[in-house]
């Protein structure tokens, strides 16, 4: 949400494995789509097989693109959990140290 600060480790990992999955479904999508092209060829005219070959290209082009920055954004996300992760441990146990110089009972 919006305004909000701080991020749910459990949240953003599971944000991670679905652009994993994504890429994952992209990649496996490529062979159906070859299938269906070539069905498709025997079907039409000459002219038609030219701009099916080009669609078909350009269509690999982007399913390869979808699933990298999939996986791009899987490791980045993986990556920022991990960091933000480390940071909080590391803050809690100043904050653990801190409140028990004042002596403050707190509940975790």
């Amino acid at each position: 949400m919006p305004g909000e600060v701080g991020v749910n480790p459990v949240t953003a990992m599971n944000e991670a494995e679905q652009a994993e999955e994504l890429a994952i479904r992209t990649t496996a999508a490529a062979p159906q789509l070859e299938t269906i092209t070539d069905e498709l060829k025997p079907a039409v005219s000459s002219y038609v097989v030219s701009g099916l070959f080009s669609f078909e290209m350009k269509t690999f082009e982007n399913m390869s693109q979808l699933a990298q920055n999939s996986v791009n954004l899987a490791q980045d996300v993986q990556g920022a959990d991990l960091g933000i992760a480390v940071t909080d441990h590391e803050s809690s146990e100043e904050f653990h140290e801190g409140a028990e110089l004042l002596d403050i009972p707190i509940n975790f």
